[in-house]
């Protein structure tokens, strides 16, 4: 399986982190080897990462974008895997493979100038709205 990341600007951290501190729903981060193999996905921003600043044009936190590349095989394993206890709390399906020891390629791509943000709370309607009026979602 894999899967693309984006990784986060400032502005995507900090909208993260507002929306941690007001206790919705974020978007799910990952954490990967240097090989690109996942190691953890969440809703929580990780890795921990208060301490860097958001005014710099990168961070250390990639944003999954939820597209997933399957092979067949991958997909007839994964419906006779059983829910493990980090899917059900995480509610991040991904977290099945990673319990029962399948791999989860991570392939970082561009943002090419463009925004991405996920529709998780009623809020994130009008961020999602404003950034394509900007054309930055078209």
């Amino acid at each position: 399986m894999a899967t693309p990341v984006l990784r986060c600007d400032g502005a995507a951290l900090q909208g993260f982190r507002d929306d941690r501190k007001a206790g919705r729903v974020g978007g799910t981060t990952a954490v990967f080897r240097a090989d690109g193999m996942a190691l953890y996905f969440s809703k929580e921003v990780i890795p921990y990462s208060d301490g860097v600043p958001t005014d710099g044009p990168e961070t250390p936190v990639f944003h999954h974008v939820g597209v997933y590349a399957y092979r067949p095989s991958a997909l007839e394993a994964y419906g006779r895997l059983p829910v493990g206890k980090l899917e059900t709390l995480e509610g991040l399906e991904q977290l099945r493979f990673l319990e029962h020891g399948h791999p989860v390629l991570c392939v970082e791509v561009e943002a090419r100038g463009r925004q991405f943000w996920e529709l998780n709370n009623p809020s994130d309607v009008a961020r999602i709205e404003a950034m394509l009026a900007a054309g930055s979602g078209d």
